[in-house]
Formats: structure tokens, sequence, C-alpha cells
């Protein structure tokens, strides 16, 4: 399921946009946005196995849940760039997330039209891959109280 909402959304997006236009709009272009997006993933993921075998570190977001929308927009920024050591708990830096986001597009530049190839089409994409990840983890610490407001019970 995880494999779906990483990859399903975006390349809809992509499809929309017409991004890359190199790819077309047809069915054919919408495919090699889903395999490209979904390689990304898979590559991603074994990228970020690989580092957390070197540098043991847990990146679940954990929800802070209370307090007024600084702290906890500081916790969901905090908690995007350091992760947690799985031996006692403590902060340190998340290497495995950027190398994720960073890795996966350089490796996912192999099959991309020439354009985004560089080293300044990485750092760009592999930017927004770590702003994906903020986005989803301020999802997570405010979604939650944004649903509640549907959800209130009556007295």
């Amino acid at each position: 399921m995880q494999a779906v909402t990483a990859t399903l959304p975006g390349a809809l997006l992509q499809q929309v946009h017409d991004w890359p236009s190199e790819w077309g709009k047809d069915r054919s272009g919408f495919e090699k946005r889903v395999g490209s997006l979904y390689g990304q993933f898979v590559i991603g993921l074994m990228i970020e196995d690989a580092v957390r075998t070197v540098h043991p570190e847990d990146t679940r977001f954990h929800r802070k849940g209370t307090g007024g929308f600084f702290p906890r927009f500081a916790h969901v920024i905090t908690d995007t760039v350091t992760a947690r050591r799985p031996s006692d708990g403590s902060r340190t830096m998340s290497f495995s997330l950027p190398a994720n986001a960073y890795g996966s597009w350089a490796i996912a530049t192999l099959w991309s039209p020439k354009e985004y190839r560089g080293a300044a089409s990485i750092a760009e994409w592999g930017t927004a891959g770590m702003g994906t990840i903020a986005i989803g983890h301020l999802i997570q610490e405010f979604g939650p109280d944004m649903l509640s407001v549907f959800h209130k019970k009556k007295q």
C-alpha cells in the first residue's frame, strides 16, 4: 500500500502537468511516470536501509499532539532532519532520509530526459523529496486535529 501512495498521486500530478513532456500525455507516458516513481521508491528504500545499517537510526515520525502551532511545527522540522538512536532514544542527524531523497533522484536521472541529468537537478529534486517528507510529517502532526473538527461528540 505504501508503494501505491508513494507513486500514484505523483504520477497523476505529473501526467496532468505533462512532466516531463518528453514522455507524452498518452497511456505510455503515464506508465513511464508510474514506473519512474515506483523505481525511485524502491531504490530510495534500499538506500535508506543501507544507510541505517551503517548508521542505526529510527526515522519514524512521532506525533507531539499537544502545544501551540510553532512548537509543534518545530517538532515536525526536527523529526524530519534528525532521528532517534535505537540504542538509547537520543537524537542524531538523520542520514538515511536525505540519502533516500537525493540518492533515489540521482539514480532516477539515469532514465530521465537528458535535461534532468545534472547536479542541479539532483539538488533541486532531492530537496523537493525532503520537502515531501516534511509535508507528510506535517499531515501526521496536524491532520488528526483537523479531522477532529468533523467528529465532535454531541453532549
